[in-house]
């Protein structure tokens, strides 16, 4: 029954489906860091500039794989690349509780386990592009990037009751369930395209007269304003936690509900967003992503010069609506001007402006909270990203990247 359904159209929800879970676990494992860094802080009396490269090292590995990660998911099928990225940065997100007294092992495990996550995203985004057509993945693409909120809405609700209980420790002790059940789950109900289980595309025959064109200009802005974008997110996920315990003074509790507010309202704001622009701006979504930025940049401007934790809250939990309504329409837009065999490859070089944000983002964000003793240097570095970002998107220009012919065959393994 399975095999005959996947052959269809209607499977592609269910592919959704699979994708969306694995993509919640990501983000779960991932931000789970940001629950525990006060306590780990505290532990190893580490100062805010050594928490942020504790934060930033998954994302140097995380980068370093974007693009190798595409050309391989291209190569050899999206399934399987998805699998065996689950079950690697599983074994690595367990043993960051178990290493987490030792510095020195607390950054080798974060960097091993971000190679993981680095590999999981590119093929994703091809496996979506291969199950819906051009021009009608906004709404998919938002539906599926709500495991964005959810993930870091979710884990302070989860992480805080189980730093209360039983240790911080057991925050990544915990993520072995979700990644022992993401696995069979791929592979056995998710299928690369309809009627194709293992999508494999021949390698592109290139001679010194082709060669790939890396300087797509539309493609660089792109990968700039995401990288002001992941500047922002992962300033947020990171610290968020720390700003409220620390500078606003609010307990354990309240601390867990004021840090899943903007992620909760930002799965609220993506598929509003998502709507929204396929309904009405479907013809300037580089546009319509702008000026979300700017919306984003005005009310973490707000959280600056608001008075009280409450305010502040409020402020921020807008700022969290705005910053994640334009994210589906972001990633239409490129998904849909490069070569169809290549998505994996352009998408996960793309996906490497906001790792290298995830990367560079906490180390300075740390370093500003050194200095100044204060959030405000950050939250006035995080308008001035958004900003910059939507700058960026409204220079790009929606022309198809220059790449090598496409391939004339494609080979199906079963």
């Amino acid at each position: 029954m399975t095999v005959k359904l996947a052959s269809t159209g209607r499977y592609r929800w269910i592919v959704l489906g699979i994708l969306w879970v694995t993509l919640l676990v990501s983000y779960f494992d991932r931000v789970a860091l940001g629950s525990a860094l006060p306590f780990i802080t505290r532990e190893l009396g580490i100062k805010p500039s050594t928490a942020g490269l504790i934060s930033g090292a998954l994302f140097l590995s995380y980068t370093i794989v974007q693009v190798p990660a595409g050309r391989l998911s291209d190569r050899i099928g999206q399934r399987r690349v998805i699998a065996a990225a689950i079950a690697w940065w599983t074994v690595f997100s367990v043993l960051t509780g178990a290493v987490a007294g030792s510095l020195a092992a607390l950054l080798a495990v974060r960097l091993l386990m971000g190679a993981g996550e680095g590999f999981h995203a590119p093929p994703l985004w091809r496996a979506l592009a291969n199950w819906f057509p051009v021009g009608r993945r906004s709404l998919p693409l938002a539906l599926m990037l709500t495991a964005l909120t959810l993930g870091p809405a979710v884990a302070p609700s989860i992480a805080f009751p189980l730093v209360t209980h039983l240790g911080w420790r057991w925050v990544f002790y915990a993520t072995i369930i979700p990644g022992v059940l993401c696995v069979p789950l791929v592979l056995f109900f998710m299928w690369d395209r309809p009627g194709t289980r293992n999508l494999r595309t021949e390698p592109e025959v290139r001679g010194p007269r082709e060669p790939r064109q890396w300087w797509v200009p539309h493609i660089w802005l792109t990968f700039a304003a995401f990288f002001f974008f992941g500047f922002v997110l992962y300033g947020l996920m990171t610290w968020l936690p720390t700003y409220l315990l620390t500078y606003r003074g609010l307990t354990v509790a309240k601390t867990g509900v004021f840090a899943t507010l903007p992620f909760v309202a930002g799965t609220v704001g993506m598929l509003s967003g998502a709507w929204l622009c396929q309904r009405w701006f479907n013809n300037s979504r580089r546009y319509f992503v702008a000026a979300t930025y700017l919306l984003t940049a005005i009310f973490i401007a707000l959280t600056v010069l608001a008075a009280g934790a409450t305010l502040s809250g409020v402020f921020l939990t807008a700022a969290g609506f705005f910053l994640y309504s334009g994210l589906g329409p972001f990633w239409s837009v490129p998904m849909d001007v490069v070569r169809p065999h290549e998505v994996g490859t352009w998408l996960g070089f793309i996906n490497m402006g906001t790792q290298l944000a995830g990367l560079l983002g906490p180390l300075l964000i740390g370093w500003l909270i050194q200095v100044s003793g204060s959030f405000t240097p950050v939250f006035l570095a995080m308008v001035a990203g958004m900003l910059l970002g939507a700058v960026c998107l409204s220079l790009a220009r929606a022309r198809p990247a220059v790449t090598a012919p496409t391939p004339e065959s494609a080979k199906v393994s079963p």
